[in-house]
């Protein structure tokens, strides 16, 4: 079997992420959507099929999946529903040319194909909602029911659960572990998992009574850190003292301080210094000035809107934080408003409430005030904040800057 993982159409609902990340890339509990499927179905190969301008940042991820079969069979997954028992089954069931229907979405299908080479066709594009219709008037349908993710307010919303459904992963297949200093407070232990090469600190407090706590290779957490369950922290980040509270997920080489809760961070973040960050989701090398909050709830207790896709969409939920694009930056004592959509690469200040529902990507400015911030200065600020953790910014990143510019509704891209 060769999986092809591929978005559908829904690929907007999941902004400002999905702008410089494919739907199936997205963290949600200990991994991304894609590696979740190949763990359990043990593919011959991988490939991915999406937004053409995304397509030369899977370079990295292919590399590390991409097998070297030469394949006549392809299954397809769409890239936002999560794999469980059930869906598994069903898959590996399907026939050549039958398809996986759950609701009214497209989950996955199975076709013979001559080579990969076909994937550049219209079967490259199934994010275009009449290819996507097309392709699918062409299979036999199977009804099945499976978990799907519409919005990112739902990876927020599920992550707790996965992170406990994942954590005996970690316990079978870790050969070693690393060790907690003595004098750091371990509540429930046998539901903490310790990477190798962990450092935990005296005075640090790691609560497992309320879910598991999976703390990956390289992390240091130093002291005055109390961290509760269920909660992922992935590799070589560093824990600067404050609360990681339930339910959040942290991607590699974040630096995280003040208080998060129920909140997914992507890689390479920085949230160093004091202030509140829930029922949040993060991009990639997003900064946020010390004293930055966000409000998840509002005082009439009333249920949340977003905006996404160019529309206001009411989220059924009381708690809707932040959702923050890549390498978008914040000033010291910025304030977000609750359920707010921050796009990619803005550089927001000014120390008062941002009220807005929605801010375009390569915004610049405070609160009411927002200019377009120019392409090449984006670039150099990303650059200079990619370099001190040793990343170089280089053509590929530059043309993903100019396409999600070119996206962006700024009057000289109209």
């Amino acid at each position: 079997m060769h999986i092809v993982f591929f978005e559908d159409d829904k690929f907007a609902n999941f902004e400002p992420l999905s702008l410089s990340h494919p739907v199936f890339t997205l963290l949600c509990g200990t991994s991304k959507i894609y590696l979740k499927w190949i763990k359990a179905l043990k593919p011959r190969g991988v490939s991915f099929v999406c937004r053409h301008y995304l397509s030369r940042i899977l370079e990295t991820e292919s590399k590390a999946v991409k097998g070297h079969d030469k394949p006549s069979d392809f299954v397809f997954i769409n890239g936002r529903f999560l794999p469980t028992r059930d869906t598994i089954a069903s898959l590996k069931k399907l026939e050549t040319g039958q398809s996986l229907i759950s609701g009214d979405a497209l989950l996955a299908f199975r076709i013979n194909l001559e080579s990969r080479e076909d994937l550049t066709g219209r079967l490259g594009l199934l994010y275009q909602s009449d290819i996507l219709r097309d392709i699918r008037s062409s299979l036999t349908e199977k009804k099945i029911k499976a978990k799907a993710v519409n919005y990112l307010w739902d990876l927020v919303n599920i992550n707790s659960e996965l992170i406990e459904l994942e954590f005996k992963d970690f316990k079978a297949e870790s050969t070693r572990s690393g060790r907690a200093n003595p004098k750091a407070n371990l509540i429930n232990r046998a539901r903490i998992f310790i990477g190798p090469g962990v450092v935990i600190s005296p005075q640090v407090t790691i609560d497992a009574s309320g879910g598991p706590i999976i703390i990956e290779r390289g992390t240091v957490v130093e002291p005055l850190t109390f961290i509760k369950g269920p909660a992922y922290i992935g590799p070589d980040c560093r824990l600067v003292g404050g609360k990681i509270r339930e339910g959040c997920s942290i991607g590699p080489v974040c630096r995280v301080g003040g208080e998060v809760e129920e909140t997914i961070m992507l890689g390479y973040d920085n949230k160093y210094h004091e202030g509140f960050l829930g029922h949040a989701y993060l991009g990639e090398w997003v900064n946020l000035g010390a004293m930055t909050t966000n409000s998840d709830l509002k005082n009439n207790y009333s249920q949340i809107s977003v905006h996404v896709n160019s529309k206001s969409v009411d989220t059924d939920q009381l708690k809707v934080g932040c959702f923050i694009g890549d390498h978008t930056k914040t000033g010291i004592g910025t304030l977000l408003n609750t359920g707010i959509s921050i796009g990619f690469s803005c550089n927001l200040y000014g120390g008062t409430l941002f009220t807005d529902q929605y801010i375009n990507s390569f915004s610049w400015g405070t609160p009411g005030n927002l200019v377009e911030y120019k392409l090449d200065k984006a670039c150099e600020t990303a650059a200079a904040s990619m370099k001190r953790r040793k990343i170089s910014f280089g053509g590929i990143h530059r043309r993903l800057f100019s396409d999600i510019h070119g996206l962006a509704k700024w009057p000289g891209n109209i």
